[in-house]
């Protein structure tokens, strides 16, 4: 048997499963309780939908915030920017990153890899600086902690495990298209690195965002933060 084959049974299956389910839960409930299943059987067979935001509006509403951080760090002279790190600039992560919601992606969701929602990214900012030595970092860290949480900022998450401790913070209030987002702080001890990442949940994109020959965004804005070290 083919694979086209096995993939028509499975879904055959799929739909006498489905369709031998709603009759028992009709058979079983009153006709107030079946009116609302049957409003809610279209929303579990599309899938909640992602939050629709402009992914250029995001990014640099993603590049504001990272550079929010980095004047909270309030690093001494002598850190400079790397060039070539893995991850930084501004980023569209689809693949992987944002699955496919409802049932009617089900069968795609039984294989290895998945599916991925059409048209959605999860939006990112990064960059790195060298020249940061641990003392400055911890020191660094702990006043960006004080500074950002008295504007309003939460503190999501403490990476304890790592040999120097992470940190992700909430932003008070949120951008284009009320996405959630954070901005974690990192160090590397062993390259003596610092890395301040901005990034927001998975977004749905307008039919009108320019887009590659896979679907992901482009004509990006290109990232600023941290405008002292980009301008000098």
């Amino acid at each position: 048997m083919t694979k086209n084959g096995k993939g028509r049974r499975k879904a055959v299956r799929v739909g006498m499963i489905t369709a031998a389910a709603g009759a028992m839960v009709l058979g079983t409930v009153g006709y107030d309780a079946a009116a609302t299943l049957a409003e809610a059987l279209p929303r579990a067979w599309s899938g909640t939908p992602y939050p629709v935001a402009d992914p250029a509006a995001v990014a640099r509403h993603l590049d504001t915030r990272a550079q929010a951080v980095y004047d909270a760090l309030a690093l001494p002279p002598g850190a400079t920017l790397t060039s070539g790190s893995e991850g930084d600039g501004i980023t569209a992560r689809s693949y992987g990153a944002c699955r496919a919601r409802g049932l009617t992606h089900l069968l795609e969701s039984m294989g290895d890899t998945g599916a991925d929602q059409p048209r959605t990214a999860a939006l990112g900012a990064r960059f790195t600086l060298a020249g940061v030595g641990r003392p400055q970092w911890q020191q660094a860290r702990q006043r960006a902690r004080q500074a950002l949480t008295d504007q309003g900022w939460t503190v999501a998450a403490v990476d304890g495990s790592a040999a120097a401790p992470g940190l992700t913070l909430t932003p008070p209030a949120t951008g284009p298209g009320s996405l959630v987002e954070s901005v974690s702080i990192s160090f590397d001890p062993v390259a003596g690195t610092l890395a301040v990442a901005a990034a927001t949940e998975c977004a749905h994109y307008p039919d009108s965002t320019p887009t590659g020959p896979l679907g992901e965004p482009t004509d990006l804005p290109a990232i600023t933060a941290p405008t002292q070290l980009r301008n000098r």
